[in-house]
């Protein structure tokens, strides 16, 4: 599917084969020297040929196009490298450069820190095997052009301005169209789903970071938001103040779950209301179980922050309790 969502600006859905993301909205700012395309697509045979063919229908060639990545995800990163010719620049942020092609060494150091957690080693090595950033992510190096916040891209008729919006990867990256009031906002905000915040390396209290985040983003007063997967926003406000709501709540369960003493995360996960069908929590598939304890940990470390919760570490276990029980 190709849409124009600006002049001269065009939202190419990108399928993700047996992915519940279903596609990839992958955008095309079209420049008479070289246009600009803002994420990509797993990095597998399909997606390729799919991205090719939509860029084709829009008018464009992978020879005539440089690239921005607003994050380290493999369903936005996995395609640049592999698309990239002699010459073609990829514009990616610096804090999610040492994650954007881990090693095996990385994978099983964070199957062994989830194991920490709580989540059985079995359940561990499953997800950590089948994780779509293992599977579909950049198959080498690339020499990625290093963006900042406040750094300005020119393309087409636009000026568009690097915003870092912190919190689902630990440099996650927007462009704003400036004069337009229009942000490409990746997985920041989006319409139809909750962005995954999870823990991160050397990224300490990500649901924090990524409220204060939204809070930076609903002072743009924007009138459009480009997301990155499926519906776009237009009541930009409505759907931020609905985020931090969402999290709110979130937390409210946690905190719920604490009371009844002190718990790992991987314990505290199944207490909290999920988007996922399943009878039983054994049943849920291991990556999304992964997902759903990484989700659980960043929202631990929130509380943590606040002084709600205290973290301790007995028997290499990482244990949460409620403050007042101290």
């Amino acid at each position: 599917m190709i849409e124009e969502v600006l002049p001269g600006v065009f939202r190419m859905a990108v399928p993700l084969p047996r992915s519940p993301l279903k596609a990839t909205n992958s955008y095309l700012i079209l420049d008479s020297e070289r246009s600009l395309v803002v994420d990509t697509a797993f990095n597998r045979p399909e997606c390729r040929d799919a991205f090719i063919a939509l860029l084709e229908e829009a008018g464009e060639s992978p020879d005539n196009v440089d690239y921005f990545v607003t994050h380290l995800h493999a369903d936005h990163l996995g395609l640049a490298a592999s698309l990239a010719r002699n010459g073609t620049v990829v514009y990616f942020n610096e804090p999610d450069l040492p994650l954007a092609r881990p090693d095996d060494a990385y994978w099983d150091w964070m199957g062994s820190i989830y194991k920490q957690h709580g989540l059985p080693l079995s359940d561990s090595r499953e997800a950590m095997a089948r994780h779509p950033g293992r599977i579909y992510g950049p198959e080498s190096d690339f020499p990625y052009t290093i963006v900042h916040d406040g750094d300005v891209i020119r393309r087409g008729a636009y000026t568009l301005r690097c915003v870092e919006t912190v919190g689902h990867t630990p440099g996650h990256m927007c462009l704003l169209f400036q004069g337009a009031n229009v942000l490409l906002c990746g997985d920041h905000i989006l319409g139809d789903i909750t962005p995954n915040i999870t823990m991160w390396t050397g990224m300490t209290n990500p649901l924090g970071r990524y409220l204060d985040s939204l809070d930076m983003v609903a002072g743009m007063h924007l009138d459009r938001a480009l997301t990155g997967h499926r519906s776009l926003i237009d009541d930009c406000a409505s759907r931020i103040a609905e985020l931090k709501e969402h999290h709110r709540l979130r937390l409210e369960e946690v905190v719920a779950a604490l009371r009844d003493g002190e718990q790992d995360a991987a314990t505290v996960t199944p207490r909290i209301s999920w988007d996922l069908r399943y009878d039983h929590w054994d049943d849920v598939h291991p990556v999304q179980k992964l997902f759903a304890t990484g989700e659980a940990i960043a929202h631990l470390e929130y509380l943590e922050a606040i002084g709600t919760a205290v973290r301790s570490e007995r028997d290499g276990r990482i244990l949460y309790r409620l403050a007042t029980e101290s």
